[in-house]
């Protein structure tokens, strides 16, 4: 088993990265590191950035960076990349998947999700019950908090399935974060009408198959962000419905959070000259969308 960890960070996500380390950093006391590797992009271009109107200088930022490397030697390898062809998010997971020849299965871990130190143990604890079935293309997520709309309640965790919709955003995400009760591994099926049967966020700590992103692997025509977890649950769905056995499963009662409440990146507004490439980012993978799903 070679499981590799991968997030995409911009510089005014450095903060959270370290705090993202510091618990990956903990989890590593219930697990063989030589079975882990980490995979951190961030990026620095020109293209995202105004350096020349930035109060800090890139200098800063890679000093920084490279710093919280250290925070990884629990682990057999880690690999800090700054590249020019890494934009977003949805681009960092496609180049780990296509150069870690070696993987067995990749985490998907964004820098604003809570998760405490049990959650690396029980991904590969799922994946091994999940692989003794001879069951190889699937996806594993934890539960959340009650979301923005009911079509998420299939990975909700029972004890907040009556809370009110956006509950997420003002939750505290420290304590309703973390184990809920017995970990048990239970089988994922959205039955929401006109939505694929599986449900889940790309970044929030889920551990893929290698097998089932090679089958379905992220297009490099959707470009550096969007909607990679959506294009994955209808990829997955496009699939079953032709017969092929794929499968989404969640950690019953192990919870993790978005920290949507205290995150506070204000004082970056001040220091980085950012440009906002969100909706031309978008645009360039809603319009690739169809055509790379056609093609499974």
């Amino acid at each position: 088993m070679k499981i590799v960890i991968t997030s995409f960070v911009m510089p005014h996500e450095l903060d959270d990265l370290e705090r993202v380390l510091i618990e990956l950093n903990k989890s590593s006391k219930y697990v063989d590191g030589s079975n882990y590797e980490i995979c951190i992009s961030m990026s620095l271009s020109d293209y995202l950035i105004n350096w020349e109107t930035s109060l800090v200088s890139k200098d800063f930022f890679i000093h920084k960076f490279n710093k919280l490397k250290k925070l990884t030697d629990w682990c057999s390898n880690s690999t800090f990349q700054i590249r020019e062809d890494i934009m977003g998010a949805l681009q960092a997971k496609r180049i780990t998947h296509l150069e870690f020849k070696d993987a067995t299965h990749f985490i998907w871990l964004d820098t604003d999700i809570i998760f405490d130190e049990m959650g690396l143990v029980h991904l590969e604890n799922g994946a091994k019950t999940i692989e003794s079935q001879n069951i190889t293309k699937y996806i594993i997520t934890p539960e959340v908090v009650k979301y923005w709309d009911t079509t998420w309640d299939c990975i909700v965790n029972e004890n907040f399935l009556e809370k009110e919709l956006d509950y997420c955003k003002t939750c505290n995400p420290f304590t309703d974060s973390g184990v809920k009760g017995d970990i048990s591994i239970e089988t994922v099926n959205n039955n929401v009408n006109g939505q694929p049967r599986f449900k889940f966020g790309a970044g929030w700590l889920v551990m893929v198959s290698k097998e089932l992103l090679d089958r379905i692997p992220l297009p490099e025509s959707m470009g550096a962000y969007g909607p990679d977890d959506t294009f994955l649950m209808w990829g997955m769905e496009l699939l079953v419905r032709r017969g092929e056995p794929i499968y989404q499963f969640k950690l019953k009662n192990y919870v993790v959070c978005e920290n949507f409440y205290y995150r506070n990146q204000s004082e970056y507004t001040y220091l980085i000259d950012r440009i906002d490439r969100k909706d031309e980012f978008l645009k360039v993978a809603h319009e690739a969308f169809k055509p790379e799903l056609d093609k499974l």
